[in-house]
């Protein structure tokens, strides 16, 4: 089986990188659909990847092929996210907003997905948790008008809501919807900070 067959990103949509980047910077990021599907992205720095593939999570074969392929000496193409995903069934959006993680073995996607499930159930308590998003949720809403002054004073609370984004693949359905949100407001906060920022604040 020729493993390369499963790479989204091909000659038609490659793009020539104008630097050669860095071996140092490769990794790879496996995004959890919610499904029994990962995807995995060889990321080759900030700016391009060289290997995007849909394969089924507890497809340990292949998934441990895939793996050796992203990890082996020099990338054969470059690419972007947004175009390979063109070859899936997933859109960039519906990807922006998957729980994913760095991984160094096709060996710890199960793993990492079980553990990763049952810390959103302990968060959540039995659904106590809620509570405690919506509480976030009226904080965030407090604007004064000085888009420096609010991300400052919800710096903090931004890092802790952004630190917790396994909770996307929470099984209550609700607990996924206000997380999405707050995300959303904490980058509505940042956005408006960044366009403060560039006119002194």
């Amino acid at each position: 089986m020729s493993i390369e067959k499963f790479n989204c990103v091909t000659p038609e949509n490659a793009a020539e990188p104008r630097y050669l980047p860095d071996p140092a910077d490769r990794r790879i990021q496996v995004y959890y659909t919610g499904g029994e599907q990962v995807i995995i992205v060889g990321v080759a720095d900030n700016n391009y990847i060289c290997w995007l593939s849909v394969t089924e999570m507890k497809d340990l074969s292949k998934n441990r092929a895939i793996f050796a392929e992203i990890n082996a000496d020099k990338p054969k193409l470059y690419g972007h996210l947004h175009t390979a995903l063109k070859k899936t069934k997933y859109s960039y959006e519906k990807v922006k907003g998957m729980y994913s993680t760095v991984l160094r073995q096709a060996e710890m996607i199960v793993p990492h997905y079980e553990k990763t499930r049952k810390l959103c159930r302990l968060r959540e308590v039995k659904g106590k948790y809620i509570e405690i998003l919506r509480c976030y949720q009226d904080m965030l809403a407090a604007r004064t008008g000085d888009a420096c002054a609010d991300y400052e004073r919800h710096k903090v609370l931004i890092e802790l809501i952004r630190s917790e984004q396994y909770l996307r693949l929470s099984d209550n359905e609700t607990v996924r919807s206000i997380y999405k949100e707050l995300e959303d407001r904490c980058e509505r906060l940042y956005q408006d900070y960044m366009t403060q920022a560039r006119g002194g604040c």
